[in-house]
C-alpha cells in the first residue's frame, strides 16, 4: 500500500508552494518509498488561509489529486483549536470547513478527538455524527495519546481505542500516536491495533516516527514495532505520511 502525501511533510510552506514542490520534486522515505499524490491532506501546519480562490487553483492545477482537509486547517474564519469534543463551540468554523471541503469535492474529513474536559466519549460520538451530516461525507475521529503536560485527551488509552473500534463512527489511526501510548502504558496491544487498521471504518492511517514521548513527526527511516500491522490496513483506507521533510533535501525524488 503506497503512502500518500500529507502537507504536514512540509510544515510552514504555503499550500500551493508545497504542492508544486511535491509535484515537481516528489518526496521519498526509506520505509515507504516514493510518496503518492493520488490523495493529499491539507493540514493546519501549512502557512496561509484555504479560501475559494486557493481551492479553485488547486483543482485546476492538480486535477488528478483528491484533496481533503484535516483537523483545524486555516480558513477565512481564522484558525481555531476546533476539534470534535468542542464541536458545538465552533459552529462557524465547522460550517466553513464543510463548505470548503465540498468545494474541494473531498471524499472525507478527519479531526482530532479533543480534550476530555469538553466532552464524554458518548458526546464525542454524537458530535462526530453531527459533523458528518454537515460535511456530507465521512468524518473520521483521530485518536490521541497520553499528554506529558497532564492535559487529558479523549481517546488516549487502549480502552478508549477499543471503544472507538466498537462505536458507530469512522476513525483515523495515527500510528505515531499509538507509539506514545505504547511507551506510556508499556503495552503495544498488537491485536487491537491490527483490528483497528483492518476495520472498514478506518478511513485514514497516519505514519511518522517519534521517541515515544511526544508527537515529533519524524520521517520513518527505521523499522518500527507497528510495521507488522501495515499489511492488514483496510484496502479502502488511505495512508498519509506526516514525516517532516522540510530539512531533508536528499529525500526528494
Amino acid at each position: 500500500m503506497r503512502a500518500q502525501v500529507s502537507l504536514a511533510c512540509l510544515p510552514g510552506r504555503p499550500v500551493l508552494e508545497a504542492m508544486r514542490f511535491v509535484a515537481e520534486s516528489g518526496l521519498i522515505e526509506p520505509v515507504f518509498g516514493v510518496l503518492g499524490t493520488d490523495h493529499v491532506q491539507l493540514v493546519p501546519q501549512s502557512h496561509g488561509c484555504i479560501d475559494d480562490e486557493l481551492v479553485d487553483v488547486l483543482l485546476d492545477a492538480f486535477p488528478a489529486v483528491q484533496f481533503r482537509l484535516h483537523a483545524n486547517v486555516r480558513l477565512k474564519v481564522g484558525q481555531r483549536l476546533a476539534d470534535l469534543a468542542n464541536y458545538a463551540s465552533h459552529a462557524d468554523y465547522f460550517t466553513e470547513a464543510a463548505r470548503v471541503s465540498q468545494r474541494l469535492r473531498s471524499p472525507a474529513y478527519s479531526a482530532h478527538s479533543g480534550r476530555r474536559r469538553n466532552a464524554t466519549f458518548a458526546q464525542l460520538v454524537d458530535n462526530t455524527l453531527r459533523c458528518q451530516d454537515l460535511f456530507g461525507c465521512p468524518v473520521a475521529v483521530e485518536g490521541q495519546y497520553p499528554s506529558a503536560r497532564g492535559e487529558e485527551l479523549l481517546v488516549s488509552s487502549w480502552a478508549e481505542y477499543g471503544q472507538l473500534l466498537e462505536a458507530n463512527v469512522f476513525f483515523a489511526i495515527d500510528l505515531s500516536h499509538l507509539n506514545i501510548l505504547a511507551t506510556a502504558s508499556g503495552d503495544r496491544s498488537m491485536a487491537l491495533v491490527q483490528e483497528l487498521v483492518s476495520s472498514p471504518r478506518c478511513l485514514e492511517v497516519h505514519v511518522s516516527d517519534n521517541d515515544g514521548r511526544s508527537d515529533q513527526h519524524k520521517v520513518c527511516d527505521r523499522p518500527v514495532w507497528w510495521d507488522s500491522v501495515v499489511p492488514f490496513i483496510h484496502e479502502n483506507c488511505v495512508v498519509f505520511s506526516e514525516g517532516n521533510h522540510r530539512h531533508n533535501k536528499e529525500r526528494c525524488v
